[in-house]
Protein backbone atom coordinates (compact mmCIF):
# COMPACT_ATOMS: atom_id res chain seq x y z
CA UNK A 1 0.00 0.00 0.00
CA UNK A 2 1.55 3.35 -1.01
CA UNK A 3 2.15 5.99 1.62
CA UNK A 4 -0.84 8.28 1.97
CA UNK A 5 -0.35 11.74 0.55
CA UNK A 6 -2.15 14.98 1.16
CA UNK A 7 -4.03 15.46 -2.08
CA UNK A 8 -6.71 17.71 -3.44
CA UNK A 9 -10.32 16.58 -3.00
CA UNK A 10 -12.58 17.93 -5.75
CA UNK A 11 -15.77 19.52 -4.46
CA UNK A 12 -18.93 17.56 -5.16
CA UNK A 13 -21.45 19.85 -3.52
CA UNK A 14 -24.29 18.74 -5.78
CA UNK A 15 -23.92 15.12 -4.65
CA UNK A 16 -25.90 14.02 -1.52
CA UNK A 17 -23.71 14.04 1.66
CA UNK A 18 -23.77 10.29 2.31
CA UNK A 19 -22.89 9.55 -1.31
CA UNK A 20 -20.08 12.12 -1.09
CA UNK A 21 -18.61 10.27 1.88
CA UNK A 22 -18.90 6.93 0.12
CA UNK A 23 -17.30 8.16 -3.10
CA UNK A 24 -14.41 9.82 -1.28
CA UNK A 25 -13.72 6.62 0.68
CA UNK A 26 -13.83 4.38 -2.38
CA UNK A 27 -11.56 6.65 -4.42
CA UNK A 28 -8.94 7.04 -1.70
CA UNK A 29 -5.67 5.22 -1.18
CA UNK A 30 -7.59 2.75 1.03
CA UNK A 31 -8.67 0.90 -2.11
CA UNK A 32 -6.77 -0.10 -5.23
CA UNK A 33 -8.11 -0.98 -8.68
CA UNK A 34 -9.84 -4.35 -8.71
CA UNK A 35 -10.43 -4.35 -4.95
CA UNK A 36 -13.67 -5.92 -3.73
CA UNK A 37 -16.01 -3.55 -1.91
CA UNK A 38 -17.87 -4.99 1.07
CA UNK A 39 -21.00 -3.12 2.08
CA UNK A 40 -20.61 -3.99 5.76
CA UNK A 41 -17.01 -2.76 5.91
CA UNK A 42 -17.79 0.47 4.09
CA UNK A 43 -20.68 1.20 6.44
CA UNK A 44 -18.44 0.64 9.47
CA UNK A 45 -15.71 2.96 8.15
CA UNK A 46 -18.25 5.67 7.35
CA UNK A 47 -20.22 5.15 10.58
CA UNK A 48 -23.41 4.85 8.56
CA UNK A 49 -26.13 2.24 8.44
CA UNK A 50 -25.91 -0.25 5.60
CA UNK A 51 -29.05 1.10 3.88
CA UNK A 52 -27.58 4.43 2.62
CA UNK A 53 -24.34 2.65 1.74
CA UNK A 54 -26.24 0.02 -0.24
CA UNK A 55 -28.22 2.73 -2.04
CA UNK A 56 -25.04 4.66 -2.82
CA UNK A 57 -23.28 1.59 -4.18
CA UNK A 58 -26.21 0.79 -6.44
CA UNK A 59 -26.18 4.34 -7.78
CA UNK A 60 -22.48 4.05 -8.59
CA UNK A 61 -23.12 0.74 -10.34
CA UNK A 62 -25.92 2.31 -12.40
CA UNK A 63 -23.52 5.06 -13.50
CA UNK A 64 -20.91 2.48 -14.48
CA UNK A 65 -18.42 3.67 -11.85
CA UNK A 66 -18.38 0.34 -9.99
CA UNK A 67 -18.61 -3.17 -11.42
CA UNK A 68 -20.45 -6.25 -10.20
CA UNK A 69 -18.15 -9.08 -9.22
CA UNK A 70 -19.95 -12.13 -10.57
CA UNK A 71 -17.50 -14.51 -8.88
CA UNK A 72 -17.86 -13.17 -5.33
CA UNK A 73 -21.35 -11.73 -5.83
CA UNK A 74 -20.23 -8.31 -4.68
CA UNK A 75 -18.91 -5.09 -6.14
CA UNK A 76 -15.41 -4.02 -7.07
CA UNK A 77 -13.45 -1.12 -8.42
CA UNK A 78 -12.46 -1.17 -12.04
CA UNK A 79 -8.95 -2.36 -12.82
CA UNK A 80 -8.08 0.93 -14.59
CA UNK A 81 -5.73 -0.53 -17.13
CA UNK A 82 -4.92 1.35 -20.36
CA UNK A 83 -8.30 0.49 -21.92
CA UNK A 84 -10.24 1.75 -18.88
CA UNK A 85 -8.23 4.99 -18.87
CA UNK A 86 -9.11 5.47 -22.53
CA UNK A 87 -12.81 5.00 -21.76
CA UNK A 88 -12.64 7.42 -18.83
CA UNK A 89 -10.92 9.98 -21.04
CA UNK A 90 -13.56 9.57 -23.75
CA UNK A 91 -16.33 10.12 -21.20
CA UNK A 92 -14.71 13.25 -19.80
CA UNK A 93 -13.94 14.52 -23.30
CA UNK A 94 -17.55 14.08 -24.39
CA UNK A 95 -18.77 16.25 -21.51
CA UNK A 96 -16.07 18.91 -21.62
CA UNK A 97 -16.04 19.47 -25.36
CA UNK A 98 -19.80 19.93 -25.43
CA UNK A 99 -19.66 22.10 -22.29
CA UNK A 100 -16.93 24.32 -23.76
CA UNK A 101 -18.98 24.81 -26.92
CA UNK A 102 -22.07 25.74 -24.89
CA UNK A 103 -20.00 28.03 -22.64
CA UNK A 104 -19.08 30.11 -25.69
CA UNK A 105 -22.75 31.00 -26.06
CA UNK A 106 -23.70 31.27 -22.38
CA UNK A 107 -20.60 32.69 -20.67
CA UNK A 108 -20.85 35.93 -18.75
CA UNK A 109 -18.26 38.61 -18.07
CA UNK A 110 -17.93 37.18 -14.55
CA UNK A 111 -17.02 33.74 -15.92
CA UNK A 112 -14.30 35.23 -18.12
CA UNK A 113 -12.80 37.09 -15.16
CA UNK A 114 -12.92 33.90 -13.06
CA UNK A 115 -11.05 31.94 -15.75
CA UNK A 116 -8.37 34.64 -15.99
CA UNK A 117 -7.90 34.75 -12.21
CA UNK A 118 -7.60 30.98 -12.00
CA UNK A 119 -4.93 30.99 -14.72
CA UNK A 120 -3.01 33.75 -12.91
CA UNK A 121 -2.98 31.78 -9.67
CA UNK A 122 -2.01 28.57 -11.48
CA UNK A 123 0.99 30.40 -12.91
CA UNK A 124 2.03 31.53 -9.41
CA UNK A 125 1.58 28.00 -8.03
CA UNK A 126 3.42 26.38 -10.95
CA UNK A 127 6.73 25.77 -9.08
CA UNK A 128 4.86 23.63 -6.53
CA UNK A 129 2.76 21.68 -9.04
CA UNK A 130 1.23 19.14 -8.78
CA UNK A 131 0.45 20.43 -5.27
CA UNK A 132 -3.03 20.13 -3.73
CA UNK A 133 -3.61 23.79 -4.53
CA UNK A 134 -2.52 23.33 -8.15
CA UNK A 135 -4.92 20.41 -8.58
CA UNK A 136 -7.71 22.43 -6.96
CA UNK A 137 -7.14 25.31 -9.38
CA UNK A 138 -7.06 22.95 -12.34
CA UNK A 139 -10.39 21.47 -11.22
CA UNK A 140 -11.86 24.97 -10.72
CA UNK A 141 -10.94 25.97 -14.27
CA UNK A 142 -12.68 22.99 -15.83
CA UNK A 143 -15.64 23.14 -13.44
CA UNK A 144 -16.16 26.84 -14.21
CA UNK A 145 -16.47 26.02 -17.90
CA UNK A 146 -18.85 23.13 -17.27
CA UNK A 147 -21.04 25.32 -15.06
CA UNK A 148 -20.94 28.11 -17.66
CA UNK A 149 -22.47 25.68 -20.15
CA UNK A 150 -25.75 25.93 -18.23
CA UNK A 151 -26.36 22.21 -18.79
CA UNK A 152 -27.44 20.67 -15.46
CA UNK A 153 -26.77 17.13 -16.69
CA UNK A 154 -23.15 18.02 -17.47
CA UNK A 155 -22.76 19.76 -14.12
CA UNK A 156 -24.19 16.88 -12.07
CA UNK A 157 -22.20 14.18 -13.88
CA UNK A 158 -18.99 16.20 -13.71
CA UNK A 159 -18.96 16.11 -9.91
CA UNK A 160 -18.47 12.34 -9.68
CA UNK A 161 -16.39 12.21 -12.85
CA UNK A 162 -13.74 14.52 -11.38
CA UNK A 163 -13.47 12.42 -8.22
CA UNK A 164 -12.79 9.36 -10.37
CA UNK A 165 -10.33 11.23 -12.63
CA UNK A 166 -8.46 12.60 -9.61
CA UNK A 167 -8.06 9.04 -8.31
CA UNK A 168 -6.93 7.55 -11.62
CA UNK A 169 -4.69 10.38 -12.81
CA UNK A 170 -2.94 11.29 -9.55
CA UNK A 171 -3.50 8.72 -6.78
CA UNK A 172 -2.72 5.33 -8.24
CA UNK A 173 0.76 3.95 -7.51
CA UNK A 174 1.50 3.95 -11.25
CA UNK A 175 0.32 7.51 -11.94
CA UNK A 176 1.51 9.48 -8.91
CA UNK A 177 3.90 12.34 -9.71
CA UNK A 178 6.56 12.25 -6.96
CA UNK A 179 8.42 15.45 -7.86
CA UNK A 180 7.38 19.09 -8.13
CA UNK A 181 7.96 21.19 -11.21
CA UNK A 182 10.77 23.16 -9.54
CA UNK A 183 12.63 19.85 -9.14
CA UNK A 184 12.01 18.53 -12.65
CA UNK A 185 12.56 20.64 -15.80
CA UNK A 186 10.38 18.37 -17.94
CA UNK A 187 7.52 18.57 -15.46
CA UNK A 188 7.94 22.36 -15.33
CA UNK A 189 7.50 22.50 -19.10
CA UNK A 190 4.34 20.41 -18.88
CA UNK A 191 2.93 22.53 -16.03
CA UNK A 192 3.44 25.79 -17.89
CA UNK A 193 1.94 24.14 -20.95
CA UNK A 194 -1.24 23.50 -18.94
CA UNK A 195 -1.44 27.17 -17.95
CA UNK A 196 -0.91 28.26 -21.56
CA UNK A 197 -3.62 25.83 -22.73
CA UNK A 198 -6.04 27.16 -20.12
CA UNK A 199 -5.39 30.75 -21.15
CA UNK A 200 -5.97 29.89 -24.79
CA UNK A 201 -9.23 28.10 -23.97
CA UNK A 202 -10.38 31.13 -21.97
CA UNK A 203 -9.62 33.47 -24.87
CA UNK A 204 -11.54 31.26 -27.30
CA UNK A 205 -14.56 31.20 -24.98
CA UNK A 206 -14.36 35.00 -24.71
CA UNK A 207 -14.30 35.22 -28.52
CA UNK A 208 -17.21 32.75 -28.76
CA UNK A 209 -15.07 30.63 -31.09
CA UNK A 210 -16.89 27.30 -30.75
CA UNK A 211 -14.78 25.38 -33.26
CA UNK A 212 -11.52 26.71 -31.86
CA UNK A 213 -12.38 25.99 -28.23
CA UNK A 214 -13.47 22.43 -28.98
CA UNK A 215 -10.16 21.68 -30.70
CA UNK A 216 -8.12 23.39 -27.97
CA UNK A 217 -9.96 21.48 -25.22
CA UNK A 218 -9.55 18.21 -27.11
CA UNK A 219 -5.78 18.67 -27.37
CA UNK A 220 -5.52 19.76 -23.73
CA UNK A 221 -7.36 16.71 -22.38
CA UNK A 222 -5.46 14.38 -24.69
CA UNK A 223 -2.17 15.49 -23.15
CA UNK A 224 -3.27 14.40 -19.67
CA UNK A 225 -4.75 11.13 -20.87
CA UNK A 226 -1.63 10.26 -22.87
CA UNK A 227 0.60 10.78 -19.83
CA UNK A 228 -1.49 8.47 -17.64
CA UNK A 229 -1.88 5.89 -20.41
CA UNK A 230 1.90 5.84 -20.93
CA UNK A 231 2.59 5.40 -17.21
CA UNK A 232 0.15 2.50 -16.95
CA UNK A 233 1.55 0.76 -20.02
CA UNK A 234 5.11 1.10 -18.69
CA UNK A 235 4.03 -0.35 -15.33
CA UNK A 236 2.18 -3.20 -17.03
CA UNK A 237 5.19 -4.08 -19.18
CA UNK A 238 7.49 -4.00 -16.14
CA UNK A 239 5.19 -6.40 -14.27
CA UNK A 240 5.08 -8.75 -17.25
CA UNK A 241 8.88 -8.78 -17.47
CA UNK A 242 9.16 -9.51 -13.75
CA UNK A 243 6.70 -12.38 -14.04
CA UNK A 244 8.54 -13.78 -17.06
CA UNK A 245 11.85 -13.70 -15.19
CA UNK A 246 10.28 -15.42 -12.18
CA UNK A 247 8.94 -18.21 -14.36
CA UNK A 248 12.22 -18.78 -16.21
Amino acid sequence: MPKRRRVFEPKIDRTPPNLQKLVRLIFSEDYLPGDRLVERDLAAKLKLSRIPVREGLQKLVSKGILLRDEVNRGLRLRDYGPAEVTHLHEYREAIELAAARAACHNRSATVLVQLDLICDEMAREAPNAPSPRWLELDWQFHQTIVEASGNERFINDFDLLMIECNYVFYRLPDTMIPATSRENPLLATLVHGVVDAHRQIGKLIAARDTNGVVEAMRLHLAGLSNRVHRDLVKSQLAKERTEAVAKS
